[in-house]
């Protein structure tokens, strides 16, 4: 039994960082400067992340229309908002170990000035 003890040993302390790290990317939440105006809208987000996140992605759907805007950045962003309408934004980021997103449903209303 103590011959195989030791390279069970070993196998286990080898994969325990693989095991450990996997998922560890995670989006605890995300905030904006302000959710709620009149065209054009100006907001800033910023997001809260832990793990090793190395590429994000912050999207902007229009609920009504279904049109989908983009801004690659870090955990802050700035983005403006034309059109009203209700919508949706999602951060997504990805590292080495993994992967999250969360989505805000009609998390900011973007409204004509009349």
């Amino acid at each position: 039994m103590k011959k195989y003890l030791l390279p069970m040993v070993l196998l286990v302390l080898l994969l325990m960082p693989a095991a450990l790290a996997t998922g560890n990317v995670k989006v605890n939440d995300f905030s904006a400067s302000n959710t709620s105006g009149n065209i054009p809208l100006h907001v800033y987000f910023n997001g809260s992340v832990t793990g090793d996140v190395t590429n994000w992605q912050w999207q902007f759907k229009n609920v009504g229309t279904g049109a989908i805007t983009h801004s690659t950045a870090n955990a802050t962003t700035v983005h403006t908002f034309g059109k009203a309408g209700a919508y949706d934004v999602t951060l997504t980021v990805w590292g080495p170990n993994g992967e999250d997103t969360l989505t805000k449903p009609a998390y900011i209303t973007a409204s004509n000035s009349n």
